[in-house]
Protein backbone atom coordinates (compact mmCIF):
# COMPACT_ATOMS: atom_id res chain seq x y z
CA UNK A 1 0.00 0.00 0.00
CA UNK A 2 1.43 3.45 -0.86
CA UNK A 3 3.09 5.28 1.96
CA UNK A 4 1.42 8.66 2.68
CA UNK A 5 3.68 11.65 2.13
CA UNK A 6 4.85 13.26 5.35
CA UNK A 7 6.70 16.50 5.97
CA UNK A 8 9.84 14.42 6.33
CA UNK A 9 9.34 13.22 2.78
CA UNK A 10 8.85 16.78 1.58
CA UNK A 11 12.06 17.79 3.38
CA UNK A 12 13.93 14.92 1.75
CA UNK A 13 12.72 15.98 -1.67
CA UNK A 14 13.72 19.54 -0.90
CA UNK A 15 17.25 18.40 -0.05
CA UNK A 16 17.30 16.56 -3.35
CA UNK A 17 16.83 19.84 -5.17
CA UNK A 18 13.09 20.44 -5.40
CA UNK A 19 12.96 23.61 -3.26
CA UNK A 20 12.01 25.91 -6.10
CA UNK A 21 10.97 28.66 -3.69
CA UNK A 22 14.59 29.00 -2.52
CA UNK A 23 15.96 28.96 -6.04
CA UNK A 24 17.61 25.55 -5.78
CA UNK A 25 18.20 24.11 -9.24
CA UNK A 26 16.42 20.89 -10.08
CA UNK A 27 18.39 17.84 -11.11
CA UNK A 28 18.83 17.03 -14.77
CA UNK A 29 16.99 13.73 -14.49
CA UNK A 30 14.26 13.64 -17.15
CA UNK A 31 10.76 12.53 -16.26
CA UNK A 32 8.17 10.92 -18.49
CA UNK A 33 4.93 12.65 -19.42
CA UNK A 34 3.07 9.91 -17.59
CA UNK A 35 4.90 10.73 -14.35
CA UNK A 36 4.26 14.44 -14.72
CA UNK A 37 0.62 13.68 -15.45
CA UNK A 38 0.31 11.50 -12.35
CA UNK A 39 1.64 14.30 -10.15
CA UNK A 40 -0.50 16.99 -11.81
CA UNK A 41 -3.66 14.89 -11.52
CA UNK A 42 -2.95 14.26 -7.85
CA UNK A 43 -2.35 17.93 -7.11
CA UNK A 44 -5.38 19.10 -9.10
CA UNK A 45 -7.74 16.59 -7.52
CA UNK A 46 -7.05 18.17 -4.15
CA UNK A 47 -5.67 21.60 -4.99
CA UNK A 48 -8.61 22.99 -6.94
CA UNK A 49 -10.68 22.96 -3.79
CA UNK A 50 -7.96 24.41 -1.58
CA UNK A 51 -6.98 27.66 -3.28
CA UNK A 52 -4.64 29.67 -1.13
CA UNK A 53 -3.44 26.65 0.87
CA UNK A 54 0.31 26.13 1.01
CA UNK A 55 2.01 23.46 -1.05
CA UNK A 56 2.91 21.64 2.13
CA UNK A 57 -0.67 21.64 3.41
CA UNK A 58 -2.15 19.69 0.58
CA UNK A 59 0.94 17.71 -0.47
CA UNK A 60 0.83 16.30 3.05
CA UNK A 61 -2.79 15.26 2.50
CA UNK A 62 -2.13 13.21 -0.61
CA UNK A 63 -1.59 9.46 -0.53
CA UNK A 64 1.15 8.83 -3.06
CA UNK A 65 4.17 6.57 -3.23
CA UNK A 66 6.52 8.51 -0.96
CA UNK A 67 9.62 6.88 -2.39
CA UNK A 68 8.46 7.61 -5.92
CA UNK A 69 7.90 11.32 -5.28
CA UNK A 70 11.58 11.91 -4.70
CA UNK A 71 12.30 10.54 -8.17
CA UNK A 72 9.73 12.73 -9.89
CA UNK A 73 11.96 15.72 -10.60
CA UNK A 74 11.62 17.41 -13.96
CA UNK A 75 14.45 18.15 -16.34
CA UNK A 76 16.55 21.26 -15.80
CA UNK A 77 15.53 22.21 -19.35
CA UNK A 78 12.00 23.44 -19.93
CA UNK A 79 9.34 20.77 -20.07
CA UNK A 80 8.57 19.96 -23.69
CA UNK A 81 5.23 21.06 -25.09
CA UNK A 82 4.33 17.44 -25.82
CA UNK A 83 5.06 16.28 -22.27
CA UNK A 84 3.18 19.11 -20.61
CA UNK A 85 0.31 18.76 -23.04
CA UNK A 86 -0.02 15.11 -22.05
CA UNK A 87 0.20 16.02 -18.35
CA UNK A 88 -2.54 18.61 -18.63
CA UNK A 89 -4.65 16.29 -20.75
CA UNK A 90 -4.47 13.73 -17.96
CA UNK A 91 -5.41 16.42 -15.44
CA UNK A 92 -8.34 17.36 -17.62
CA UNK A 93 -9.71 13.85 -17.47
CA UNK A 94 -10.08 14.31 -13.72
CA UNK A 95 -12.20 17.45 -14.13
CA UNK A 96 -15.99 17.15 -13.97
CA UNK A 97 -17.64 16.53 -17.33
CA UNK A 98 -19.74 19.50 -18.39
CA UNK A 99 -22.81 19.49 -20.57
CA UNK A 100 -23.80 22.27 -22.93
CA UNK A 101 -26.32 24.52 -21.27
CA UNK A 102 -29.64 25.33 -22.88
CA UNK A 103 -30.05 28.64 -21.04
CA UNK A 104 -28.89 31.92 -22.55
CA UNK A 105 -27.88 35.15 -20.80
CA UNK A 106 -31.42 36.39 -20.79
CA UNK A 107 -32.86 33.25 -19.26
CA UNK A 108 -34.18 31.92 -22.58
CA UNK A 109 -33.94 28.44 -24.00
CA UNK A 110 -31.33 28.97 -26.73
CA UNK A 111 -27.66 27.95 -26.39
CA UNK A 112 -25.51 30.33 -24.39
CA UNK A 113 -23.71 32.93 -26.53
CA UNK A 114 -20.77 34.45 -24.64
CA UNK A 115 -20.37 37.39 -27.01
CA UNK A 116 -24.08 38.15 -26.83
CA UNK A 117 -23.98 38.01 -23.02
CA UNK A 118 -21.05 40.45 -22.86
CA UNK A 119 -22.60 42.88 -25.36
CA UNK A 120 -26.14 42.76 -23.96
CA UNK A 121 -27.92 46.03 -23.16
CA UNK A 122 -31.03 46.56 -21.02
CA UNK A 123 -34.19 47.89 -22.57
CA UNK A 124 -34.95 51.57 -22.13
CA UNK A 125 -36.88 52.17 -18.94
CA UNK A 126 -36.16 48.67 -17.62
CA UNK A 127 -36.51 48.42 -13.85
CA UNK A 128 -33.24 47.13 -12.36
CA UNK A 129 -33.69 45.29 -9.06
CA UNK A 130 -31.73 42.66 -7.09
CA UNK A 131 -33.58 39.76 -8.82
CA UNK A 132 -32.92 41.17 -12.30
CA UNK A 133 -29.24 41.74 -11.47
CA UNK A 134 -28.94 38.17 -10.16
CA UNK A 135 -30.58 36.89 -13.34
CA UNK A 136 -28.05 38.82 -15.40
CA UNK A 137 -25.17 36.90 -13.78
CA UNK A 138 -26.95 33.55 -13.41
CA UNK A 139 -25.84 31.96 -16.74
CA UNK A 140 -22.18 31.98 -15.71
CA UNK A 141 -22.87 29.67 -12.77
CA UNK A 142 -23.06 26.92 -15.37
CA UNK A 143 -19.54 25.47 -15.97
CA UNK A 144 -20.04 25.19 -19.74
CA UNK A 145 -21.26 28.78 -20.02
CA UNK A 146 -18.40 30.02 -17.87
CA UNK A 147 -15.84 28.23 -20.03
CA UNK A 148 -17.42 29.74 -23.16
CA UNK A 149 -17.24 33.18 -21.56
CA UNK A 150 -13.56 32.73 -20.62
CA UNK A 151 -12.68 31.59 -24.15
CA UNK A 152 -14.46 34.61 -25.60
CA UNK A 153 -12.65 36.86 -23.12
CA UNK A 154 -9.32 35.42 -24.24
CA UNK A 155 -10.14 36.41 -27.83
CA UNK A 156 -11.25 39.99 -27.14
CA UNK A 157 -9.12 41.01 -24.15
CA UNK A 158 -5.40 41.21 -24.87
CA UNK A 159 -4.59 41.58 -21.18
CA UNK A 160 -6.39 38.36 -20.25
CA UNK A 161 -4.77 36.54 -23.18
CA UNK A 162 -1.34 37.66 -21.92
CA UNK A 163 -2.23 36.45 -18.42
CA UNK A 164 -3.05 33.00 -19.81
CA UNK A 165 0.18 33.04 -21.84
CA UNK A 166 2.17 33.75 -18.66
CA UNK A 167 0.57 30.80 -16.90
CA UNK A 168 1.31 28.59 -19.92
CA UNK A 169 4.95 29.66 -19.94
CA UNK A 170 5.23 29.11 -16.19
CA UNK A 171 3.87 25.58 -16.53
CA UNK A 172 6.18 24.78 -19.43
CA UNK A 173 9.18 26.10 -17.52
CA UNK A 174 8.42 24.03 -14.38
CA UNK A 175 11.36 21.82 -13.40
CA UNK A 176 9.90 20.13 -10.33
CA UNK A 177 6.58 19.20 -8.70
CA UNK A 178 6.98 22.26 -6.45
CA UNK A 179 7.36 24.58 -9.43
CA UNK A 180 4.45 22.90 -11.16
CA UNK A 181 2.32 23.50 -8.07
CA UNK A 182 3.48 27.13 -7.91
CA UNK A 183 2.27 27.64 -11.48
CA UNK A 184 -1.11 26.13 -10.64
CA UNK A 185 -1.38 28.31 -7.53
CA UNK A 186 -0.84 31.39 -9.69
CA UNK A 187 -3.60 30.18 -11.99
CA UNK A 188 -5.97 29.80 -9.01
CA UNK A 189 -5.07 33.15 -7.50
CA UNK A 190 -4.00 35.78 -10.03
CA UNK A 191 -5.70 34.44 -13.16
CA UNK A 192 -8.93 33.52 -11.37
CA UNK A 193 -8.98 36.97 -9.81
CA UNK A 194 -8.72 38.60 -13.22
CA UNK A 195 -11.50 36.37 -14.54
CA UNK A 196 -13.73 37.40 -11.63
CA UNK A 197 -13.06 41.09 -12.26
CA UNK A 198 -13.91 40.69 -15.95
CA UNK A 199 -17.19 38.94 -15.14
CA UNK A 200 -18.09 41.77 -12.75
CA UNK A 201 -17.17 44.42 -15.32
CA UNK A 202 -19.01 42.80 -18.23
CA UNK A 203 -22.00 42.03 -16.03
CA UNK A 204 -22.52 45.56 -14.72
CA UNK A 205 -21.30 47.87 -17.48
CA UNK A 206 -24.53 47.64 -19.57
CA UNK A 207 -26.25 49.61 -16.80
CA UNK A 208 -23.75 52.51 -17.03
CA UNK A 209 -22.25 54.79 -19.67
CA UNK A 210 -18.70 54.94 -18.30
CA UNK A 211 -16.12 52.66 -16.66
CA UNK A 212 -12.78 53.19 -14.91
CA UNK A 213 -10.60 50.25 -13.86
CA UNK A 214 -8.12 50.07 -10.96
CA UNK A 215 -8.45 53.69 -9.90
CA UNK A 216 -6.07 54.58 -7.08
CA UNK A 217 -7.51 56.39 -4.07
CA UNK A 218 -6.21 57.44 -0.67
CA UNK A 219 -8.21 56.74 2.49
CA UNK A 220 -7.64 57.41 6.17
CA UNK A 221 -6.51 53.79 6.44
CA UNK A 222 -4.14 53.91 3.49
CA UNK A 223 -4.10 53.65 -0.29
CA UNK A 224 -6.35 51.26 -2.20
CA UNK A 225 -7.45 50.53 -5.75
CA UNK A 226 -11.04 50.44 -6.98
CA UNK A 227 -11.56 47.33 -9.12
CA UNK A 228 -14.32 48.95 -11.15
CA UNK A 229 -15.84 52.44 -11.06
CA UNK A 230 -19.04 52.61 -13.10
CA UNK A 231 -20.20 56.13 -13.99
CA UNK A 232 -23.36 57.74 -15.36
CA UNK A 233 -25.95 55.13 -14.50
CA UNK A 234 -28.47 54.85 -17.32
CA UNK A 235 -31.34 54.37 -14.89
CA UNK A 236 -32.02 53.92 -11.19
CA UNK A 237 -30.50 50.65 -9.97
CA UNK A 238 -31.57 48.97 -6.73
CA UNK A 239 -28.99 46.62 -5.21
CA UNK A 240 -30.64 46.08 -1.84
CA UNK A 241 -33.19 47.68 0.43
CA UNK A 242 -31.97 51.21 1.10
CA UNK A 243 -28.98 50.78 -1.23
CA UNK A 244 -29.33 52.05 -4.80
CA UNK A 245 -27.72 54.20 -7.47
CA UNK A 246 -29.76 57.02 -8.96
CA UNK A 247 -29.86 57.69 -12.68
CA UNK A 248 -26.62 59.47 -13.58
CA UNK A 249 -24.94 58.20 -10.41
CA UNK A 250 -21.64 56.37 -9.86
CA UNK A 251 -20.92 52.94 -8.39
CA UNK A 252 -17.56 51.66 -7.14
CA UNK A 253 -17.12 47.90 -6.93
CA UNK A 254 -14.75 45.58 -5.08
CA UNK A 255 -14.43 42.03 -6.46
CA UNK A 256 -13.44 39.03 -4.33
CA UNK A 257 -13.28 35.41 -5.43
CA UNK A 258 -12.11 32.61 -3.19
CA UNK A 259 -12.86 29.81 -0.80
CA UNK A 260 -14.93 30.64 2.33
CA UNK A 261 -11.84 30.86 4.57
CA UNK A 262 -10.24 33.40 2.25
CA UNK A 263 -13.39 35.50 1.98
CA UNK A 264 -13.82 35.53 5.76
CA UNK A 265 -10.23 36.66 6.18
CA UNK A 266 -10.77 39.57 3.77
CA UNK A 267 -13.86 41.05 5.45
CA UNK A 268 -12.08 43.51 7.75
CA UNK A 269 -9.86 44.75 4.91
CA UNK A 270 -12.85 45.19 2.60
CA UNK A 271 -14.83 47.15 5.18
CA UNK A 272 -11.93 49.15 6.60
CA UNK A 273 -10.14 50.18 3.44
CA UNK A 274 -11.75 49.20 0.14
CA UNK A 275 -15.29 50.34 0.92
CA UNK A 276 -13.86 53.55 2.39
CA UNK A 277 -12.07 54.13 -0.91
CA UNK A 278 -15.41 53.86 -2.70
CA UNK A 279 -17.11 56.30 -0.36
CA UNK A 280 -14.24 58.81 -0.37
CA UNK A 281 -15.29 60.10 -3.78
CA UNK A 282 -18.98 60.14 -2.97
CA UNK A 283 -19.71 56.94 -4.89
CA UNK A 284 -22.12 54.21 -3.92
CA UNK A 285 -20.28 51.02 -2.96
CA UNK A 286 -20.84 47.36 -3.83
CA UNK A 287 -18.84 44.23 -3.03
CA UNK A 288 -19.20 41.37 -5.52
CA UNK A 289 -18.04 37.96 -4.28
CA UNK A 290 -18.05 34.37 -5.49
CA UNK A 291 -20.90 32.15 -4.35
CA UNK A 292 -18.51 30.49 -1.90
CA UNK A 293 -19.72 33.11 0.58
CA UNK A 294 -22.79 30.95 1.23
CA UNK A 295 -20.51 28.34 2.80
CA UNK A 296 -18.94 30.81 5.23
CA UNK A 297 -19.67 30.10 8.88
CA UNK A 298 -19.75 33.83 9.52
CA UNK A 299 -21.69 34.86 6.42
CA UNK A 300 -24.28 36.93 8.28
CA UNK A 301 -21.65 38.70 10.36
CA UNK A 302 -19.58 39.42 7.24
CA UNK A 303 -22.56 40.93 5.43
CA UNK A 304 -23.40 43.05 8.46
CA UNK A 305 -19.81 44.30 8.78
CA UNK A 306 -19.74 45.40 5.14
CA UNK A 307 -23.20 46.99 5.44
CA UNK A 308 -22.16 48.94 8.52
CA UNK A 309 -19.16 50.24 6.57
CA UNK A 310 -21.54 51.63 3.93
CA UNK A 311 -21.69 48.94 1.26
CA UNK A 312 -23.49 45.68 0.42
CA UNK A 313 -22.37 42.18 -0.51
CA UNK A 314 -23.82 40.43 -3.56
CA UNK A 315 -22.77 36.85 -4.38
CA UNK A 316 -23.01 37.15 -8.15
CA UNK A 317 -19.78 35.44 -9.24
CA UNK A 318 -19.39 31.69 -9.93
CA UNK A 319 -17.94 29.42 -7.28
CA UNK A 320 -14.17 29.51 -7.08
CA UNK A 321 -13.73 25.85 -7.98
CA UNK A 322 -15.81 26.27 -11.15
CA UNK A 323 -13.61 29.19 -12.20
CA UNK A 324 -10.42 27.26 -11.50
CA UNK A 325 -11.57 24.30 -13.58
CA UNK A 326 -12.52 26.51 -16.55
CA UNK A 327 -9.10 28.18 -16.46
CA UNK A 328 -7.27 24.86 -16.30
CA UNK A 329 -9.06 23.78 -19.46
CA UNK A 330 -8.06 27.00 -21.24
CA UNK A 331 -4.40 26.69 -20.28
CA UNK A 332 -4.36 23.00 -21.18
CA UNK A 333 -5.68 23.87 -24.65
CA UNK A 334 -3.06 26.57 -25.09
CA UNK A 335 -0.33 24.07 -24.29
CA UNK A 336 -1.77 21.58 -26.76
CA UNK A 337 -1.81 24.26 -29.49
CA UNK A 338 1.79 25.32 -28.79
Amino acid sequence: MPEPITMATVAAVTEAGVAAGEGVAATSTAVSAAEVGRQLVAVESVGLGTAGASTEAFVGSLELDAAGLGDVVLSRAETSGAALSEALRKAGTELPQIAKSSVDAGGGTTAFDAARWSEWSPQAGERVTPPSIAERFRPLRDPSNLESYARNLEQRDAGFAKELARRQEQLQAARSPAELDAALQQLRKTTAGKLGESIATDGLKPYFNGLELQRRVETANGMTFIDGRFTEARCSIIFARGHSVAEGGTLSVEVKTGQPVYLEREVSHIAGRQVQGHLAGGDKSLVLVSRDVYAMTGERAARDTVAEAGSRVMALLPEKRTMDEALLRLVRDRVERA
